[in-house]
């Protein structure tokens, strides 16, 4: 039902490593420069290497485009959280709301959380947001990095984890939804 959803809003990307392929690009372009005007012939790089400045160019574009859409979202999200009424928010309900797709809103909140913006945690058995409670994270100690899709099938055929697979807090027997990243549990 949700994937047929129409959000008027763009996605929120919350990375930023193109700003990182735009630097590599723009750095040997002038290495190729300097390999130009001092007569290093390197792989040819004196001959085509300036020509990585165009790709460089486009690609700090839209890191820069991409930094600022991510920008406004958060602002947005913080700026809807904070005029709700009451501290249980239904995922689906609020990312009809605001135009964001769920996926995006939960990135968001991650973002928001780490810099100390919001306080949250999410409803085991609803998987609802709770705003205003803070999580204490405690880590399974037989948890392993996260399974692929497929590898979850293999690893817990049943529905009773006692740790969440996606991020190792120590779940609820019981639980539908982990209390730290909302993901539902297997």
């Amino acid at each position: 039902m949700s994937k047929q959803r129409y959000y008027y809003r763009k996605s929120y990307t919350g990375s930023y490593s193109a700003f990182g392929t735009a630097f590599v690009f723009a750095l040997v372009g002038v290495i190729s420069l300097i390999f130009r005007y001092t007569d290093i012939d390197f792989i040819g790089l004196a001959d085509w290497g300036y020509w990585l400045f165009i790709p460089a160019f486009f690609i700090a574009l839209g890191a820069f485009k991409d930094y600022f859409n991510d920008s406004r979202l958060r602002k947005h999200v913080l700026l809807s959280l904070q005029n709700t009424t009451g501290n249980r928010i239904n995922l689906d309900q609020f990312s009809k709301e605001i135009g964001i797709k769920p996926n995006g809103i939960l990135r968001v909140l991650v973002d928001l959380r780490v810099k100390g913006l919001i306080k949250y945690s999410y409803d085991s058995n609803t998987g609802e947001i709770l705003l205003g409670e803070s999580i204490q994270y405690c880590q399974a100690p037989e948890f392993v990095e996260p399974p692929s899709k497929k590898q979850l099938e293999v690893i817990f055929p049943s529905s009773e984890t006692e740790y969440c697979p996606y991020c190792g807090h120590k779940a609820i027997s019981e639980a539908q939804f982990c209390e730290n990243c909302g993901s539902k549990l297997p």
